[in-house]
């Protein structure tokens, strides 16, 4: 590194400590690499407050959806192996994977998988309220029930859950898992050893950073959030210092001190345009997008090409920029929520870099930040003084049970304190009437409320509840579930029997865990329970059939609508 380099580099640094205080976040790491060489690794702030415990260049950090392209060169290794093709059909695969786009069902490729252009939007909370569940499940049962908003390779549109995919499909390829390929082809031969994939493994270690974020104007620790099954988009925990070695075989061909653990070809692969990202603003001239890669996006910067990603996971942000014909990188890591810090602090390192006159990104992006804050804090304001002081229609008793949504999972209300309460997977939604049927629901990560809408079916009973988890569709329906009484075979046995009226009869039998309607000896029809002595007929939609209980005995059925009321002729069975 020559004088000016190093006297550059020094003033960076200072730069970079006022952009801090700027951005008032707790702390930050920083790597530069240049020319092959790790220029600056240092830590700015704390990365513990309560503690004031120092950031260092050794602090692990969540790096969130940086880790996207980790698992595109994961894939690119499989491809070099010869188990992958870019653009095989992942059901070759993968014969289980269904999504709701038959088509994309049975095109969806790797490259497909790793460039977002999947037709599907987003649907966070399907993998962000249920960390737990396996893979697996999410990939062969839960994509199909999650609504698309654009056709196949139509357009790009960001996609988390495609990246659970990739990262189950490698699993499934090396007869292991994601985590255990990531490690034995990339941390390991890269000398990353200090980075992981949990808030756990990450908080074993003597050097790590606790998130935080800001919350009506105070700033307060964020709990870590752990979600293993959609650890392939976003679960690593990484230094600067460990983060280096990364950029700079991804800078050097895929080589790093002196041996090759990337193949040249597959990184090529990772850093040219695989699908075009659309018009979008041009906030500042100097920069705009060129396209996505795999697993990298693409841009040009005041002439320059950049190959680069950002990350945000629950207290943490983070940005890698690689500019590969300069032979420069960079690495920030912000122990701070969903702050444009990292995009600042990368601006102005990689104008430094270039050698390029430095522009005045901290005031932009604290500008850009500040606005967007303002205006999600005046829309949830509005939306709170333009409701209505009407009461529900319901008492709030009418509104507790479980509502289900074969995608999504179960969403739970509850009585609270304070009144109706409701949990989808590990996220507790607080509750808040608004007007009618609709209630707002608090979430810490989400600056503007939700809306719960309930419905009421025909004959006034509470049966489905609406919420928009994903705004480009359709609200999510989650639909009542019965009470678990009802999936018990000696309580359906209390139903069956003879019915007739007048010389028409029916009988309701018990097929193993479920009751049978047929009617003057017809096919029998399988009844699927929606309430305490209600149920619906499976393939008609719209008929129903409700028991009439007398003294803690069924005594009659109607079948709605219009089919009449049955009188029980046999006794309990």
């Amino acid at each position: 590194m020559t004088t000016e380099t190093s006297a550059g580099i020094h003033e960076l640094a200072h730069v970079l400590e006022g952009e801090l205080e700027r951005f008032a976040a707790p702390g930050m790491a920083v790597g530069v690499v240049q020319n092959g060489q790790v220029v600056l690794a240092r830590g700015f702030g704390l990365r513990d407050v309560a503690a004031e415990l120092p950031t260092t260049e050794q602090t692990l950090f969540a790096i969130g959806s940086t880790t996207k392209a980790f698992t595109a060169t994961l894939l690119a290794a499989l491809v070099g192996d010869g188990l992958l093709e870019w653009d095989r059909p992942v059901r070759e695969y993968l014969p289980r994977l269904r999504l709701h786009d038959p088509v994309a069902t049975e095109l969806i490729t790797a490259r497909d998988l790793l460039c977002h252009r999947s037709g599907l939007p987003r649907h966070d909370f399907v993998w962000y309220a249920n960390p737990e569940l396996s893979r697996r499940e999410m990939v062969e049962q839960r994509l199909r029930h999650l609504e698309p908003n654009r056709t196949f390779r139509e357009v790009w549109q960001y996609n988390n859950l495609m990246y659970l995919t990739a990262g189950y499909l490698a699993g499934e390829l090396l007869g292991s898992s994601w985590e255990q390929g990531i490690r034995e082809r990339l941390l390991t031969p890269l000398g990353m050893t200090d980075t992981c994939f949990s808030p756990q493994d990450a908080r074993r270690a003597a050097d790590w950073s606790r998130g935080y974020r800001e919350r009506d104007g105070v700033r307060e620790e964020m709990p870590p959030k752990d979600f293993p099954v959609c650890g392939p988009a976003g679960s690593i925990y990484s230094s600067v210092s460990d983060l280096a070695r990364w950029v700079q075989a991804n800078l050097n061909g895929g080589h790093l001190d002196g041996r090759e653990v990337i193949a040249p070809a597959a990184l090529r692969a990772l850093h040219v345009p695989a699908m075009a990202l659309g018009e979008e603003p041009r906030l500042w001239p100097e920069k705009f997008g060129i396209g996505y890669g795999l697993g990298w996006a693409l841009e040009s910067y005041r002439g320059h090409r950049l190959v680069h990603h950002g990350g945000n996971i629950d207290g943490y942000s983070a940005k890698v920029v690689l500019a590969p014909d300069a032979a420069a990188g960079v690495i920030v890591l912000v122990d701070h929520h969903a702050t444009t810090f990292p995009d600042a602090a990368c601006y102005l390192a990689v104008d430094e870099l270039l050698g390029l006159p430095p522009l005045p990104w901290g005031e932009r992006m604290v500008e850009l930040q500040q606005s967007v804050r303002a205006g999600a804090k005046e829309a949830t304001r509005r939306q709170r003084a333009g409701a209505a002081d009407t009461p529900h229609a319901h008492p709030e008793a009418a509104y507790l049970g479980e509502f289900h949504h074969p995608g999504y999972g179960t969403l739970h209300v509850t009585a609270g304190a304070d009144g109706l309460t409701a949990r989808l997977g590990v996220l507790d939604l607080g509750m808040r009437h608004r007007h009618f049927e609709t209630w707002d629901l608090d979430l810490a990560t989400v600056e503007t409320p939700l809306t719960l809408t309930f419905a009421t079916d025909s004959e006034g009973e509470v049966s489905s509840l609406a919420v928009p988890f994903e705004p480009s569709v359709s609200p999510i329906i989650f639909r009542r579930l019965p009470g678990q009484e009802l999936s018990d075979p000696e309580r359906l046995a209390t139903f069956t029997g003879d019915y007739l009226m007048g010389q028409l009869r029916a009988r309701v039998r018990l097929d193993h865990d479920h009751l049978t309607l047929d009617v003057a000896s017809s096919q029998a029809v399988t009844l699927e329970p929606t309430g305490e002595h209600a149920f619906a007929v499976r393939r008609q939609p719209g008929v129903r059939v409700q028991f009439v209980v007398t003294d803690s005995r069924v005594t009659e059925m109607e079948v709605h609508p219009g089919g009449g009321v049955y009188i029980r002729q046999v006794p309990d069975i």
